[in-house]
């Protein structure tokens, strides 16, 4: 962790990650403050415990930016539909007039690359898809 009082200079706080598998990566942290918390949203990826699952999106919480808390439920995303059946991962998070928006970047398996959201309210299913690729 980097820690600064003029978003110009900084200097790093401890020696170790805030977030730490010991397997894989999990990185591309994105912080925000919702209420007391600090939730920190981040994708893990290539997990040896995780064999059919490449890239996915997970959380941990704080009340104090220092000591986190890694949740242990399922996954926030992970690939599950044919856009994002490779990678599900790089979470950004908004709520906008009472609904959670959650961006992530979706790669299939032929490589193909995409902004994609799910929502915590139900408005269908998108009927975009990827260009098939060329000789397909």
């Amino acid at each position: 962790m980097a820690v600064s009082d003029d978003m110009v200079n900084w200097e790093r706080y401890g020696d170790a990650p805030l977030i730490n598998h010991h397997k894989g990566i999990s990185g591309d942290a994105y912080i925000q403050q919702m209420g007391d918390l600090y939730v920190m949203f981040y994708f893990g990826a290539f997990w040896p415990d995780r064999e059919n699952t490449t890239a996915f999106n997970r959380f941990a919480v704080s009340n104090n930016l220092v000591d986190w808390v890694d949740w242990e439920g399922e996954d926030l995303i992970s690939p599950s539909e044919p856009y994002d059946n490779l990678f599900a991962h790089k979470s950004f998070v908004v709520k906008h007039n009472g609904v959670v928006y959650h961006y992530y970047c979706a790669v299939n398996k032929d490589g193909q690359r995409g902004i994609a959201v799910a929502t915590s309210k139900d408005f269908g299913t998108s009927e975009l898809e990827f260009l098939p690729l060329e000789g397909e």
